[in-house]
């Protein structure tokens, strides 16, 4: 089973791009499949949800200031985790939480949309929703892949 957890401030523009795919998400796809979430932000707590034993792989949707691809999608390393629990935890160190406290992390992916503007307000620019609406059908080719590692093509974005 995956779990998809989508986060970012829906009145900051852009950074609320993996919010909005999450919710998205949680309409289009099969509940016995996937498990999504919608969050403001990465909390602690979120390890126990990573250790459950049915989840294999999590991917995690978020914005990233001045990429200019349309998609990033990243394999995560829960060994690799650095930092603390402080005001922004990483899908590493959650990974790594869920591994050290309950002896189980999924296999991890973050994948990033372009974010370009990040003023106050509740729209996204049109590059950052070009590339949600792409990431759709390019999350369920992730999904159907065997390995959980298909591959993402890149289009023209605004």
């Amino acid at each position: 089973m995956w779990l998809i957890i989508g986060y970012g401030n829906q009145l900051r523009g852009d950074d609320g791009v993996g919010y909005r795919l999450a919710e998205k998400l949680q309409l289009q796809l099969p509940t016995e499949q996937t498990r999504v979430l919608a969050l403001h932000q990465l909390t602690p707590e979120l390890a126990l949800e990573l250790a459950a034993p049915e989840i294999e792989r999590v991917l995690f949707l978020d914005a990233r200031r001045g990429q200019w691809e349309p998609l990033i999608l990243t394999p995560l390393d829960a060994n690799a985790a650095a930092g603390s629990c402080g005001h922004q935890l990483s899908p590493e160190l959650l990974l790594h939480l869920a591994a050290s406290l309950y002896g189980h992390a999924p296999t991890g992916y973050l994948l990033t949309l372009p974010a370009v503007d990040m003023e106050f307000g509740d729209r996204l620019s049109p590059t950052a929703d070009a590339a949600l609406a792409f990431s759709l059908g390019q999350i369920r080719n992730l999904m159907d892949s065997p390995t959980g590692k298909g591959a993402a093509c890149h289009p023209e974005l605004p």
